[in-house]
């Protein structure tokens, strides 16, 4: 049983033989297997992962991109995963190679908890979302549409989603009138008429300060010593950034501003 193994090499050893149990017992495989493409070959279909937990790793429904864009492409992503959609689900489903940036700075409305579970920046051309490995701040999803001027469209989800939400959501979320809870921090907040459906501001996006740079082999370590067992939803989490696949640190621009 799952619940006897300790160690995580052990552990997976053990969801893998649950997976071969389940499917031998009746229970078809995903009919969209996860994407894998090396070298610039096509790719090809591979089945579904089982975590220690018992779940399969979430993927992007056939025909839907892993590299959401926008806000509005991430909030269409979070609606077609199964429900409830966790953040960790989320983070699964997003292409790799997954470039990141960590910090376990605690001057945020989503504070870092410590070094060993940090916060993580994603980046998707534009688009940078925000997740906490443990803690509180690990159930928030946070966005950040970058402009060309060094300011963020900004939004922010609670998850585990139990329903599809409308595009309008990471947005309404975070409204404070007259502007949003963002603009308590993030300088010279001011509407963006470009969001046409929602009421939405650009404020002046930040960069972590230098001092709290946390590497990503420091944050790897932590993934491949997590004990399912004593902190399953933090090891959660720490295999949804790095087991699905390559991942790369992308820096902030150095013109953008710190916090203080």
């Amino acid at each position: 049983m799952i619940a006897s193994v300790s160690r995580r090499g052990s552990v997976l050893s053990a969801a893998a033989a649950l997976a071969a149990l389940s499917l031998s017992c009746g229970v078809a495989p995903s009919d969209s297997g996860m994407l894998e493409s090396v070298g610039g070959a096509p790719a090809t279909l591979a089945p579904p992962t089982i975590n220690p937990l018992g779940r399969p790793r979430c993927q992007p429904p056939q025909g839907m991109s892993g590299s959401p864009a926008t806000i509005e492409e991430a909030v269409a992503l979070l609606n077609a995963l199964p429900k409830p959609t966790s953040v960790a689900c989320f983070v699964e489903s997003l292409d790799r190679p997954l470039a990141m940036f960590v910090t376990n700075s605690a001057f945020s409305a989503q504070p870092a908890l410590s070094t060993a579970s940090p916060r993580v920046f994603l980046k998707l051309n534009r688009l940078w979302l925000s997740i906490v490995i443990d803690g509180d701040s690990s159930y928030l999803l946070e966005f950040g549409y970058q402009t060309e001027d060094l300011r963020s469209v900004k939004g922010e989800l609670l998850l585990p989603l139990t329903e599809a939400l409308s595009p309008s959501a990471p947005y309404d979320r975070v409204l404070h009138d007259p502007g949003t809870v963002c603009g308590l921090c993030h300088r010279n907040e001011q509407p963006d008429a470009s969001v046409t459906f929602a009421r939405a501001f650009t404020s002046v996006a930040f960069r972590p300060r230098p001092e709290s740079y946390v590497s990503i082999d420091s944050l790897r370590r932590e993934d491949e010593r997590c004990d399912w067992q004593l902190e399953p939803h933090r090891c959660e989490m720490l295999a949804a950034v790095f087991d699905g696949g390559s991942v790369a640190e992308v820096p902030f621009p150095d013109s953008m501003a710190t916090f203080f």
